[in-house]
């Protein structure tokens, strides 16, 4: 009777069975099924972040705005805070140019997308609310009439949330004050602010949020 020799019996035994591989593909189907809304949640929440610090440093352009100009632009929705770069307020780099829109959306999707950013908020009679994933100040219907020196409370700019919400459950909101502020469409959902039905947090005249209401897109 023929031996099989030792080490091609080893190397037989190297490879996995059909039960082995099953057993190693149903692990990684359960780690997977379970790691990719963590993995979606991550995003969603850096999203957001990068949404807030974006607000952030527009507040800093109105202030250098002020500093330059004595007061706050004129301009109502997109224009309001497009005059902190049209006006050369803050430096014009790409960078900047790119602040003045929510990170979260394509700026493929916006008139942007299809012109050179040096151009983007280079004439303000242009710009309207397709130039921006952000709303700004009414500044006809609600005109801050302290400047920057307003009650911190009074809302600047948010997330416009047009056709729908920038960011999956929460709306980022710019004050005076250079904070920003944060409203879950989940909570307002079971304060009773919005209704169940609703998939987006209205943002203009008619939001159910008063801060918001202060705000337009165009």
């Amino acid at each position: 009777m023929a031996l099989v020799p030792p080490t091609l019996a080893r190397a037989a035994r190297r490879g996995f069975t059909l039960i082995e591989l099953l057993a190693v593909i149903l692990i990684i189907s359960i780690l997977v099924a379970a790691l990719t809304p963590m993995v979606t949640d991550a995003i969603e929440s850096a999203k957001v972040s990068a949404c807030s610090a974006n607000l952030r440093e527009i507040h800093k352009g109105f202030v250098l705005y002020n500093n330059k100009y004595k007061a706050m632009p004129a301009e109502s929705g997109v224009r309001f805070f497009a005059a902190i770069y049209a006006k050369k307020a803050i430096d014009n780099t790409k960078t900047n140019a790119e602040r003045l829109s929510c990170p979260a959306i394509e700026k493929s999707s916006l008139a942007i997308g299809q012109m050179p950013w040096e151009e983007w908020w280079s004439d303000l009679d242009r710009i309207d609310s397709t130039y921006s994933a952000y709303a700004g100040r009414d500044m006809k219907g609600h005109p801050l009439r302290q400047g920057l020196t307003s009650p911190g409370t009074e809302p600047l700019v948010a997330d416009d949330n047009d056709p729908s919400l920038n960011h999956r459950t929460t709306t980022n909101v710019l004050y005076v004050d250079g904070s920003v502020q944060t409203f879950e469409f989940a909570i307002l959902q079971e304060q009773g602010t919005v209704m169940e039905e609703e998939t987006t947090l209205v943002v203009g005249p008619d939001s159910p949020v008063p801060d918001l209401t202060k705000l337009t897109q165009d």
